[in-house]
């Protein structure tokens, strides 16, 4: 077997592999049994679309918890339906 002399330091030669990953997301809110549409928004004072805090936690990438903190504290846009269900402007989310 051939070794390399006493003398001479051979450092293993280091193999380095970067990955590089793309993702492309799209958040489809549709209206139905959800509730969600265009509504007159009295903040913006403009027809907007309006979405169920639930969908909005969805696009806004936090929790429905977080959405709910928001309309309490007035940041951010929001009606109740007749039925009584809450519904979130999107302009500021």
């Amino acid at each position: 077997m051939n070794q390399p002399p006493s003398s001479l330091h051979v450092a293993p030669m280091e193999k380095r592999t970067e990955v590089t990953i793309e993702l492309e997301e799209i958040v489809l809110v549709t209206s139905g049994f959800a509730r969600s549409g265009t509504a007159w928004c009295v903040g913006c004072a403009n027809e907007v679309l309006m979405v169920t805090p639930a969908q909005a936690a969805v696009i806004a990438r936090v929790s429905v918890r977080d959405i709910n903190r928001r309309v309490e504290a007035g940041e951010v846009h929001f009606l109740e339906t007749t039925e009584g269900s809450l519904l979130v402007c999107m302009s500021l989310l």
